[in-house]
């Protein structure tokens, strides 16, 4: 059996298959969920909503911990049902996660059986999921910038450069550009054209990094030039488009032009001082106490306390806190043996119970009703997607074929570069809280994101640059797969 990969490693990190324990969890809850269903169908809504006022007065403090633990128990339950289900079709698990806060959402039990919504979600304990969703979306970040590879810029610099730079430009002006006719119906309330157009532009040119690592290797490009290039490419994009999504953030939050030019000059010096001065320290120290073996306690505390102050610090500053969670796991150095497992292990545990409540949450937040009834918000949902995969493809296809790559394989990196998942999630997220973009804009954003994640897969099978189940490529592919210079000419 072949040695894991680097990256098969980091993937597994951020993606674990789920225990027999929480399968089993899985099961119980969704048995849970039914029997709610059947209790949710037979109260009405007006019931249900009298029961909810009730509670809302009479509520202790740990009733109110035991809502909230169901309403954990029960989001994560079906989301990790909805992410096992995914992976046996052949998708990411965020499809799964998503699709399940779809259910448990106004588009299904909302309708159906709005006494289930009622009961698992009452109005006392939402504020307190969404604090959870927020710090495992820090926590998530900071994970992605642990994982971060620094040394892959310098390998092929030219190429990655130009190809990375051009799938993040031309879907961004693509998006730029069709963002202008929709203003009036997806912008939120007082938000500037500029603002608006902008992010709608950076949402168009994302791509999903965690979610493409798990899709390179499970199509067999791992350790590919195909599959290392698309996940070099994504990570520099996805530099690229936090650094457009700061610009909003602080053109929304700052008054003023002066107010901008502040925030993002405070942004530069943190980032300045972070890379330049405290990672160089932390790497000394980490190799000077490499012997040291910290308590599990002590490492959760340092750990916990450097994400959330960083966050802290980058919300105070006008941008939003996932920046500091990503700058946290820049900064903490791999060399830092002091500290254990203890970051893997807080991704993991991040991954496998908090972050799938943030995905469900996401679902919950979209209601598909509106837009498949209203033709408006249709067809500009339609142009959205249809901007957003051309985008991808697009600029792929020129810049490979500029540096040599043959055209089946091109348009299979704009085919993985056109995978949002996750990324995307995050970025709408918080473009709904700071209210640049309504709820409408949002649900077809999302839904713009789950198709072109779900796609993915089978566009590749259907180009013929799947791997098959004996993990070696067909002889008629691995001379255009292979890592040889010759074949592959970057």
């Amino acid at each position: 059996m072949r040695p894991e990969t680097p990256l098969e490693e980091t993937e597994q990190r951020l993606m674990p298959a789920p225990a027999r324990g929480v399968a089993v969890a899985v099961g119980l809850t969704a048995a849970a969920v039914l029997l709610l269903v059947v209790v949710g169908l037979s109260v009405s809504p007006s019931a249900a909503h009298q029961a909810t006022a009730g509670a809302a007065h009479a509520s202790s403090p740990i009733q109110l911990a035991a809502r909230l633990f169901l309403a954990i128990a029960v989001i994560g339950g079906l989301a990790s049902l909805g992410g096992v289900l995914a992976r046996r079709v052949g998708q990411p698990p965020v499809i799964g996660e998503i699709m399940a806060g779809l259910v448990l959402g106004p588009s299904v039990l909302g309708s159906l059986a709005p006494g289930v919504v009622s009961a698992v979600l009452p109005a006392t304990i939402l504020p307190h999921l969404n604090l959870i969703a927020q710090a495992s979306l820090a926590l998530f970040m900071f994970t992605v910038g642990a994982e971060f590879d620094h040394g892959v810029l310098g390998r092929q610099r030219g190429v990655i450069g130009a190809a990375s730079q051009a799938m993040m430009v031309v879907p961004f002006a693509l998006g730029v550009v069709a963002a202008l006719p929709l203003f009036d119906m997806f912008a939120g309330d007082s938000v500037g054209l500029v603002p608006f157009a902008i992010f709608v532009g950076t949402a168009l040119s994302v791509t999903a990094f965690p979610v493409l690592a798990r899709i390179v290797q499970e199509t067999g490009l791992g350790g590919t030039r195909l599959g290392s290039l698309a996940m070099i490419c994504a990570a520099v994009a996805d530099v690229l488009a936090w650094c457009a999504l700061a610009v909003v953030l602080a053109i929304l939050r700052a008054e003023g032009a002066s107010g901008v030019v502040v925030a993002l000059s405070l942004t530069a010096a943190l980032c300045a001082v972070l890379l330049l001065v405290v990672r160089p320290a932390l790497r000394t120290l980490a190799l000077r106490y490499a012997h040291v073996r910290l308590p599990a306690p002590v490492c959760l505390g340092l750990v916990l306390g450097l994400v959330f102050a960083l966050a802290s610090i980058t919300d105070l500053i006008g941008v939003h806190a996932i920046f500091g969670g990503f700058l946290a796991g820049i900064v903490l150095p791999r060399e830092a043996r002091a500290l254990g497992t203890m970051p893997a292990r807080l991704g993991t545990f991040n991954q496998v119970l908090l972050l799938p409540v943030f995905f469900a949450s996401i679902g919950l937040q979209v209601d598909v009703r509106f837009a498949v009834t209203h033709p408006g918000v249709l067809l500009g949902g339609a142009l959205l997607l249809v901007v957003a995969i051309l985008g991808k493809l697009g600029s792929a296809w020129l810049v490979t074929l500029a540096g040599g790559m043959p055209p089946r394989l091109a348009l299979g990196l704009g085919v993985l570069m056109n995978a949002r998942g996750i990324t995307e999630i995050v970025v709408l997220s918080s473009g709904l809280s700071i209210g640049v973009i309504n709820g409408n804009a949002f649900t077809v954003l999302v839904i713009m994101a789950l198709v072109t994640t779900v796609m993915t897969v089978p566009s590749l099978r259907l180009l013929g640059l799947t791997r098959p189940a004996a993990g070696r490529p067909p002889a008629s592919e691995r001379q255009v797969i292979a890592t040889g210079e010759k074949e592959f000419p970057l």
